[in-house]
């Protein structure tokens, strides 16, 4: 060996050294690249396992830490009754309700299955993008449609039965694209999955996720989404639009001021979000002419972030409102602030000159205020609204013929066949919203499987049978439909058109606008108006 040869053993400064350098090497390769392999590594020493489990994988789910959501379990299950974290014992129960279901389709022999994916987050912290209410009566919902369709005739025939795969897509949905990239590997084989529902709510998270399902070809539906700018060739929504509710509020104000002039004032949420642009963008578009709402309008940061400021400070915006002195309030903002902003109003009683009856009119899926602080402060509410169960129940004239069944086998205790849910759990309307995006898929997925039995029955002799299994595009291709021909809504029937516009919102579906508090009593409601 000769003294060029000869290699000193390894120190441990020199074997740091050398480490420093393979990952100074990494940097230098992320950074040729634009940045864009950073993105692909979401963690150091890749996916942990949650809490609970130990491994990030196994026989019939996909479940692991998501760094940004503070490491929250997302990911799917389907046969492992895994609560994902939550403490609120409505969705623990609904979640074990569902997977029950799940294996007991797994077992039986008799009939091929679908998968269905319940696509949303699973529990709630602050900043959430869906209450722990809201989250608990959605899968209440839900599992309603998955039991409607495997032991009843109310979605048609029981052939092929589902199974909901339950999908967290964190807190905040930020891991939802990350999700959807996870279901897409279950989109083949003997069940496939063949939709996403839910989707949570109108954010820019939930477009991205809608996306990626669409890249991967798997259709979504969006119980709860109303933001015009929600639009995907794959996204379909069960809910009216922004505009649907402010078109359905115009009926009513005008059928009003035919009689008494009105003043207004527009009150709107200056935060990123999307949902509350564009009720604002629409409520301007649809009144500003009539009420001069350029102005008389002032904004406030609502409590969904993300927050450009202090949230709920409305003492600038109340002392405008005393100024202006309004008969109707535009508000264009979270259901979520309402309640706070309607105490704030209770405080005009201090302004200095006489303050009119105030009428407050906003667009929601599920809305929960107190009436008696509506009444104290001499205000009322109308409310555009996906679902009004205390009005249905009432079985007056615009009732969807669903409902009343529906009502029933929902609130039922179980020791009569029903599934013991209470009517509160009716009250948001985010449990009719997503009970209604999950039918859609079976009614769909049904629809398809009759058109490949029919193929079968009537073909040539010479003619190869088909699947008779719906694949995700099928289901997307079976969710177009006509008029004489809907999809059995409990929220109302509704149907989808193919031919341009084609931004997916649901056609001939209701839009109650639901009266609260003394004032809006006084208030005629002109009929009810149907998505257009």
């Amino acid at each position: 060996m000769t003294p060029d040869q000869f290699e000193p053993p390894e120190t441990g400064a020199g074997r740091r050294r050398r480490r420093n350098r393979r990952i100074l090497l990494a940097l230098v390769v992320v950074l040729a690249l634009g940045g864009t392999a950073w993105a692909v590594l979401p963690q150091w020493g890749g996916p942990e396992p949650c809490q609970g489990l130990d491994q990030t994988s196994g026989d019939g789910f996909a479940l692991s830490r998501w760094t940004g959501t503070g490491g929250e379990c997302v990911g799917w299950t389907v046969e492992r009754d895994f609560p994902f974290g939550s403490p609120d014992p409505v969705a623990v129960s609904a979640i074990a309700k569902i997977v029950a279901e799940n294996q007991a389709v797994r077992d039986q022999n008799t009939k091929p299955y679908i998968r269905v994916a319940v696509l949303m987050p699973m529990l709630a912290r602050p900043g959430s993008a869906m209450t722990t209410e809201d989250i608990g009566t959605s899968l209440r919902g839900m599992y309603a449609a998955q039991m409607q369709a495997n032991h009843s005739t109310a979605l048609g025939d029981t052939t092929p039965l589902v199974q909901l795969v339950l999908a967290n897509e964190g807190y905040d949905e930020s891991a939802g694209p990350e999700v959807a990239g996870r279901l897409a590997a279950l989109k083949d084989g003997d069940h496939p999955l063949v939709a996403a529902a839910g989707m949570g709510i109108s954010d820019a998270h939930t477009r991205d996720t809608a996306a990626r399902l669409g890249a991967e070809g798997i259709p979504s539906i969006g119980a709860a989404i109303t933001a015009d700018n929600m639009v995907d060739p794959w996204l379909f929504k069960v809910s009216p639009s922004n505009r649907d509710y402010v078109r359905a509020l115009k009926a009513v104000l005008d059928n009003h001021s035919s009689t008494t002039a009105l003043g207004g004032y527009l009150l709107y949420d200056r935060n990123a979000d999307d949902y509350v642009r564009t009720l604002k963008a629409a409520f301007t578009e649809t009144f500003d002419s009539e009420y001069s709402l350029s102005e008389h309008s002032s904004g406030f940061n609502g409590s969904k972030p993300p927050q450009g400021g202090t949230p709920l400070l409305f003492h600038d915006a109340v002392s405008d409102i005393c100024t202006s002195n309004p008969d109707v309030l535009f508000y264009a903002g979270r259901g979520r602030d309402l309640p706070a902003l309607i105490q704030a109003l209770g405080e005009r009683g201090r302004c200095q000159n006489p303050v009119r009856p105030l009428m407050l009119v906003t667009g929601t899926v599920g809305l929960a205020v107190n009436t008696g602080d509506l009444d104290a402060g001499t205000m009322g509410l109308l409310d555009a609204t996906a679902a009004d169960p205390g009005g249905w129940r009432a079985g007056g004239s615009g009732t969807p013929r669903a409902y009343a069944a529906f009502r029933t086998y929902f609130t039922t205790p179980q020791e009569r066949g029903g599934l013991g849910f209470s009517e509160a759990d009716l009250a948001s309307g985010y449990a009719i919203t997503h009970r209604d995006a999950v039918a859609a898929v079976v009614w769909a997925a049904r629809r398809d499987a009759n058109a490949k039995s029919d193929f079968n029955n009537h073909r040539a002799a010479d003619t190869p049978a088909i699947s008779e299994l719906p694949t995700a595009a099928d289901v997307r291709n079976a969710l177009f439909s006509l008029k004489d021909n809907p999809v059995p809504g409990v929220s109302g029937e509704l149907y989808f058109r193919e031919q341009p516009p084609n931004d997916l919102w649901p056609y001939g579906r209701p839009v109650p606008v639901v009266p609260l508090g003394r004032l809006a009593g006084t208030w005629s409601i002109p009929g009810t108006y149907r998505t257009q």
